[in-house]
C-alpha cells in the first residue's frame, strides 16, 4: 500500500505540474494575444490621427481658409514706406516741429554731438535709465551761425504701441504699429539731455567732410 499510495501522489503531483504548464502556456499566449491586439489598435490609432490630419489640411486649401502662419514670421525688407495699418492710430502728433535739413555751407565746420537720456525722463526723471531703457539721438551745431539741430528716430505710433504687440481675432501672429522715422528740427533742448542723460561732443566735420555728406 505504501508504494501505492506513493505512486498515486507522485502521479497526482505531476498531473498537477501538466495542468500548471497548460494553464501558464494558455495565459502567456492570450497574453501575446492581448499584446498584439493592443499593438494593433495602436497602430490603427496612428493611422486614423494622421489620415484625419491629412484631410483637414486638404480640406483648409480646398475651402481657401489660410492655414496658421508659422512663428516667427520671417523678417521682410521694404525699398519705400509701407501704408500704416488703419488699426494704428497715433495718440501724439509725429515730430510736430520738424522742419528740413538745411543747407550748409561748404566752409562750415559742423559740431556732432552724441544724445542719451532715459526713456519717458520727461516724465519719470532717471528710473528707466536704471533698466538700461535709453532713447538716442545725434545733435548738430553749425559753427558758422551757431544754430543747433536735433535728428531722432522714434515710433509714428507711441512707444507702447512699438514695445508690445495687439492680438487681433482676424490675425494669427501678434500683431505690432512698430513704424518709426527719423525727425529732424532745430534746437537742442539741452536741459532734457544733460539733465539725467549724456550730451557730449563726439565729432566735427569739416569742409571736405560736409562736401561729402551732401553729396
Amino acid at each position: 500500500l505504501p508504494p501505492a499510495s506513493q505512486a498515486s501522489r507522485g502521479s497526482g503531483s505531476t498531473g498537477c505540474s501538466l495542468m500548471a504548464q497548460e494553464v501558464d502556456t494558455a495565459q502567456g499566449a492570450e497574453m501575446r494575444r492581448g499584446a498584439g491586439a493592443a499593438r494593433g489598435r495602436a497602430s490603427w490609432c496612428w493611422a486614423l490621427a494622421l489620415l484625419w490630419l491629412a484631410a483637414v489640411q486638404g480640406w483648409s486649401r480646398a475651402s481657401g481658409i489660410p492655414s496658421r502662419r508659422h512663428w516667427p514670421v520671417p523678417y521682410k525688407r521694404f525699398d519705400f514706406r509701407p501704408k500704416p495699418d488703419p488699426y494704428c492710430q497715433a495718440k501724439y502728433t509725429f515730430c510736430p516741429t520738424g522742419s528740413p535739413i538745411p543747407v550748409m555751407e561748404g566752409d562750415d565746420d559742423i559740431e556732432v554731438f552724441r544724445l542719451q537720456a532715459p526713456v519717458w525722463e520727461f516724465k519719470y526723471g532717471d528710473l528707466l535709465e536704471h533698466l538700461k531703457i535709453m532713447h538716442d539721438a545725434i545733435g548738430f551745431r553749425s559753427t558758422l551761425t551757431g544754430k543747433n539741430y536735433t535728428m531722432e528716430w522714434y515710433e509714428l505710433f507711441q512707444l507702447g504701441n512699438c514695445t508690445f504687440p495687439h492680438l487681433r481675432p482676424e490675425m494669427d501672429a501678434p500683431f505690432w504699429c512698430n513704424q518709426g522715422a527719423a525727425c529732424f528740427f532745430e534746437g537742442i533742448d539741452d536741459v532734457h539731455w544733460k539733465e539725467n542723460g549724456t550730451l557730449v561732443q563726439v565729432a566735427t566735420i569739416s569742409d571736405g567732410e560736409t562736401e561729402a555728406q551732401r553729396g
